[in-house]
């Protein structure tokens, strides 16, 4: 295959993505108004989950902002028991920052909001099709894994996220 038709090949998925996307924003979007957090809290809310515990220090290089704000942000955060600090073990300065139940319970509906109306739509396919879309998906999130440099390349079991 040329160069000129694997570029078209990946606009033409890039495409099919978006389009797919724009068919299940309104799905998603639900838990996101419910949640009432604004942009740079839900920032914070998902470097959490896909990093786990944080220091403010990392929050403010990481979003280019000042320990101030983050300390603010973080506050808020707190207040509405989406998140915790405590001390790092290592060292009694650092306070660390993590998700609650509560926070992690919230983030798990943001991120998988849709998944209910992508399950109704993937029943509608043939067995053929749903091992050919669980192959492509598997390709995608290994290559995706490899990039970022993630050991556990595999897809997630039923359940997982």
């Amino acid at each position: 295959m040329t160069d000129p038709d694997r570029e078209r090949l990946i606009a033409q998925i890039l495409d099919a993505q978006r389009h797919m996307q724009r068919l299940f924003v309104a799905d998603r979007s639900d838990p996101l108004f419910d949640s009432h957090l604004t942009l740079p809290q839900l920032k914070i809310l998902l470097l959490l989950a896909s990093r786990g515990g944080t220091s403010g220090q990392e929050f403010a290089r990481t979003l280019h902002v000042s320990l101030a704000t983050v300390t603010g942000i973080v506050d808020r955060l707190v207040a509405q028991n989406l998140v915790a600090r405590h001390e790092d073990p290592r060292d009694r300065r650092v306070r660390i920052i993590e998700l609650t139940p509560v926070g992690r319970t919230t983030v798990d509906r943001i991120i998988t909001a849709g998944v209910e109306r992508q399950q109704r739509v993937l029943s509608r396919l043939s067995t053929a099709d749903l091992e050919t879309v669980h192959r492509a998906v598997t390709v995608l999130i290994e290559t995706a894994a490899a990039e970022t440099g993630e050991c556990r390349a595999r897809v997630p079991e039923s359940g997982q996220v």
